[in-house]
């Protein structure tokens, strides 16, 4: 379910990053259970901004067929911030939290820490600017190069390649879901932004 905010104040979500042998790939849908989860480590994420309303975004990596979390990028609440900023932050697999000026956010690097994921994860590059929506996740159809890899408790099990698949769709698709079918309906706008939040896919 999307954030309940104003259509006008939304803008293109930060996705996570996916590296598999030294190549960068957005996350652009999953579906399956075990991947980071900040809370399930006592850190509330923070909204930081209006493109990045869930308060965080992880870099994984396939390290030797396993997935890892390597860094997070997290807004903290006020208190545990000014905490973070004085050195007294909550640690995450051992490492403290660092204000990066740049990022305007909280970052844990070097963790590589397992990631203990079972399912199927859309790994996409190369994005098609002309699909650009200011809205949500950008989805795997929207991507030349589309990969599903398939995980069993974090061990990289199977790999396919999507991207023909995605031109497919792209064609039959057309610009419709680009925006809402009728704007001037509101149940109609409310599911156009859920389906603009929603990394889940069917597999």
């Amino acid at each position: 379910m999307a954030p309940a905010y104003d259509v006008g104040t939304m803008t293109a979500q930060i996705s996570d990053t996916l590296i598999f042998r030294e190549q960068e790939f957005d996350l652009a849908a999953f579906n399956g259970e075990g991947l980071f989860d900040p809370e399930q480590h006592g850190l509330i994420p923070e909204a930081m901004s209006t493109s990045c309303y869930r308060g965080y975004w992880c870099t994984y990596e396939v390290v030797a067929e396993s997935l890892r979390l390597q860094e997070l990028f997290i807004g903290l609440p006020a208190p545990v911030a000014d905490a973070a900023r004085h050195g007294t932050g909550p640690a995450l697999f051992e490492q403290p939290p660092v204000y990066s000026e740049e990022l305007h956010c909280f970052t844990y690097r070097k963790l590589s820490a397992p990631v203990p994921f079972t399912g199927g994860i859309l790994a996409a590059a190369d994005f098609i600017q002309e699909l650009y929506v200011h809205m949500g996740f950008h989805p795997a159809w929207k991507f030349r190069r589309v990969h599903e890899w398939v995980f069993e408790q974090g061990t990289l099990v199977q790999t396919r390649d999507c991207s023909s698949e995605m031109a497919l769709l792209r064609e039959k698709l057309g610009n419709a879901p680009l925006r809402p079918r009728n704007p001037n309906d509101k149940q109609d706008v409310e599911r156009w932004i859920d389906e603009c939040f929603t990394r889940h896919y069917w597999r």
